[in-house]
């Protein structure tokens, strides 16, 4: 907001003389009226774009010979012009790179980068424009729409290098930086409760060939032959809910299979405590039921002590289950819809009603194995609805989903969470799936290299956490932070 007010007080304040020299540079272009519109756009970035390089020019001159970054002195060492991007074309700027003193063939440093906030060549504006189009959309999209916005980008090669040499910087420090992000964020009304959950998801990756060359670095030869391998990714999210189990706000978190979930399931602790100690309400896992997302969550919250009060199988995934059991077992699809029904409406009103329905299936079961063969009748509850045994199919599929309501069993208790006003649904984990990897990285024709996945799918994260812009600004200034006169 405060940004957005400074930008109108200058608009407010261009002097007449500018708007009399821009009036008169227009008056010498003629034809239609978007002619001369496409015309103004371009006089306008040209004169920013002249701007920008004398600014910067202006800047490094003012350099002095020796300068401290971080704790260390830096001498100038050589000359050179270097190509830095706008949003408004490249600029050419003269500027000087400094050595560490003391050190033979020691580091070396742009010092007119850090102290103009340039990153991968880029001014803070172009930069920043990048990282959220590389999170949100193909770069070629994203040149595409800059062009029509008549900007001046660089080429797609080197909007790629931007984002993906940017993303990586941001995702390098986000343990560091996350407190302070999340310490500046208001406060949300009305929050309920908490629920945190797990999930995994497949991501098309190019992998090299087994066995096959790496070309020579630096040689322009034919690429390494790559075949596609689709590899779990993993999406984590923590949400805040209403009473009446509405998310209210949700931060999702990501990593690439090669990452591993390890330091994923770490920020999310960090998150839980944090959120826990702003609002003081319950927290709840909620996911789908496979043991090692499980494992992981709750093995991680042990360690740093979050209070985890509730443990929750996602309502989705068990209805999903109930309805393929109903289908094996009633003879016609009214039977398995008025059956499916009944088990619905008991989960929702008796936390009793998993074990009735465990314990019916069980019957079932138990007689189709052993009792037909010895001549039982079968159970009441299902010789009245016209079901006797069930068939080699029917009794593996069914089984299988009964082991799994069974292990799972104190897990799926809704009626007490409704009526409390609790989540019951892993929504926001399942939304988080096609949010942030399917929408982004699973388009068609999509084949993703570690060094572009790893960064694009946090800064994707970000971006949808609305912390985005925070992580830029502050590692940019941490950046420039760094560098202090002699």
């Amino acid at each position: 907001m405060g940004e957005a007010i400074k930008i109108e007080r200058a608009r407010d304040t261009v002097p007449e003389a500018m708007l009399a020299s821009f009036r008169v540079a227009m008056s010498k272009v003629h034809g239609s009226f978007r002619e001369r519109e496409a015309a103004a756009l371009a006089l306008a970035n040209e004169l920013v774009r002249r701007w920008i390089a004398d600014e910067l020019q202006q800047m490094a001159n003012e350099i002095d010979d020796e300068i401290v970054v971080g704790e260390e002195r830096y001498r100038r060492h050589s000359d050179g012009t270097a190509r830095y991007h706008t949003l408004c074309g490249a600029v050419a700027v003269r500027r000087s790179i400094y050595r560490q003193v003391g050190v033979h063939n020691g580091p070396t440093v742009v010092p007119l980068e850090l102290r103009a906030g340039l990153w991968q060549n880029a001014t803070p504006a172009l930069g920043f424009s990048v990282t959220q189009g590389f999170a949100s959309q193909p770069l070629r999209h994203y040149e595409a729409e800059m062009v029509a916005a008549h900007r001046r980008v660089p080429s797609r090669s080197t909007l790629e290098r931007i984002g993906k040499g940017i993303g990586g910087e941001i995702e390098a420090t986000l343990v560091e930086a996350e407190p302070w992000i999340r310490a500046a964020e208001p406060l949300v009304d009305g929050v309920h409760s908490i629920s945190v959950g797990l999930d995994r998801t497949t991501v098309p990756m190019s992998e090299p060939i087994a066995g096959a060359e790496a070309p020579e670095p630096r040689i322009r030869r034919r690429p390494i032959p790559v075949e596609v391998a689709y590899r779990m990714a993993y999406v984590g999210t923590v949400s805040l809910h209403d009473a009446d189990g509405r998310a209210l706000s949700t931060k999702p978190f990501a990593a690439t299979a090669h990452e591993g979930p390890d330091e994923l399931v770490m920020r999310i602790m960090r998150e839980l405590i944090h959120q826990r100690g702003r609002y003081g309400v319950s927290i709840s896992v909620i996911q789908d039921g496979a043991p090692e997302l499980w494992s992981l969550i709750t093995e991680a919250a042990a360690h740093p002590g979050v209070p985890i009060e509730h443990e929750v199988i996602d309502r989705y995934h068990v209805d999903e289950r109930l309805a393929q059991v109903c289908e094996f077992i009633a003879g016609s699809s009214r039977c398995a819809q008025e059956l499916y029904e009944a088990w619905r409406y008991q989960l929702d009103h008796s936390d009793g009603a998993i074990d009735r329905i465990i314990r019916r299936l069980d019957h079932l079961v138990w007689h189709t194995q052993f009792g037909a063969a010895e001549g039982d009748p079968p159970p009441p509850f299902w010789l009245a609805r016209g079901v006797v045994t069930l068939d080699a199919e029917a009794l593996t599929v069914v089984g299988a989903h009964v082991e799994y309501l069974r292990r799972n069993r104190r897990r799926i208790r809704y009626a007490t969470r409704r009526r409390n006003g609790l989540p019951i649904g892993s929504g926001p984990t399942e939304g988080a799936c096609k949010s942030v990897i399917a929408v982004r990285c699973k388009r068609s024709g999509q084949r993703w290299f570690e060094s572009g996945l790893a960064p694009c799918l946090s800064l994707r994260a970000l971006h949808l956490a609305d912390r985005l812009r925070p992580s830029f600004v502050r590692r940019a200034a941490a950046r420039s932070a760094s560098l202090a006169a002699a």
